[in-house]
């Protein structure tokens, strides 16, 4: 891949986010980190160089499916299309589904594979 990749991680939790921000740190990738909702929106809208978005599905405030839609509805007006995927410990068979029907481009099973996240993105790009 040419550029460095730039990825938007949104975590409420402390060591998940820290495991996640290390770990793609280490695969050479640049993070961005939110803890909640509307401290993503905020970094999304001001952010013009965004790879992928991975956010936890359970955050405070606003739910990572509300903050996805909130995304999706920008990338209406900007034409801009970034990939944005759930990160769950709650997703099997038909939840997994559902979260795809509602517009996420892919869900990852917590713990996640970074390794698959970035082969995953490689579709994208």
């Amino acid at each position: 891949m040419a550029e460095k990749l730039k990825i938007l991680i949104v975590e409420d939790d402390p060591a998940s986010l820290i495991v996640s921000v290390k770990s793609l740190e280490r695969r050479n990738v640049d993070v961005v980190s939110a803890s909640d909702a509307y401290e993503a929106l905020n970094i999304y809208d001001h952010t013009k160089d965004l790879s992928a978005v991975m956010t936890d599905i359970q955050l405070p405030g606003m739910d990572g499916t509300e903050m996805m839609r909130r995304m999706r509805e920008k990338e209406e007006v900007t034409k801009i299309s970034v990939p944005i995927f759930a990160m769950t410990a709650y997703a099997f068979g038909e939840e997994k589904d559902e979260f795809l029907r509602q517009g996420f481009d892919d869900v990852f099973i917590k713990p996640v594979d970074y390794d698959k996240i970035l082969e995953t993105l490689q579709f994208y790009m």
